[in-house]
């Protein structure tokens, strides 16, 4: 149980940074 929770909270963080780093480019782009 904790292999699939430690998993799904890497999948987790992985997708907050794919979005952080989405919207700073596309704030970029607006500048």
């Amino acid at each position: 149980m904790p292999t699939t929770i430690s998993y799904f909270g890497f999948l987790f963080t992985l997708l907050i940074f794919t979005l952080v780093l989405f919207i700073g480019s596309s704030n970029i782009r607006l500048i």
